[in-house]
């Protein structure tokens, strides 16, 4: 893709997302949710344009991707759901361990430590 193609699609995407900020109503926050997703993939395209993803090794930029995804929906969460703000700490929290795990888990860190059985594992 040349350049000029490029510019093009980014005037045409940011004029279509200023004709929906000023001319269709809507809740502010549905908005912000609106443009910070637009941005995201506009940005996510780009990079893909210029041969930027290609470079990238495919489980790489899918980790990038996920941990991207899964901070947007957690960013999301804490600042458009209400809630008590001691649950919401409890949810980052445990959102954030169980991320660690995954990332531990994708890098091969996890398959090296022993296995813990619990229960009875004989069987009858």
């Amino acid at each position: 893709m040349n350049i000029i193609s490029l510019m093009v699609v980014l005037v045409v995407v940011g004029l279509l997302l200023w004709l929906v900020n000023n001319y269709i109503p809507m809740e502010g926050r549905i908005k912000q949710i609106l443009n910070t997703v637009v941005v995201i993939m506009v940005i996510l395209w780009v990079l893909n344009a210029v041969g930027v993803m290609g470079v990238i090794p495919a489980p790489l930029l899918s980790v990038l991707v996920t941990l991207v995804i899964v901070g947007l929906l957690l960013w999301l969460v804490n600042n458009y759901i209400p809630m008590e703000g001691r649950i919401k700490q409890i949810l980052n929290i445990v959102i954030i361990i169980l991320v660690v795990l995954w990332l531990l888990n994708v890098f091969g860190v996890l398959s090296g430590l022993p296995l813990v059985r619990v229960g009875n594992t004989s069987s009858l």
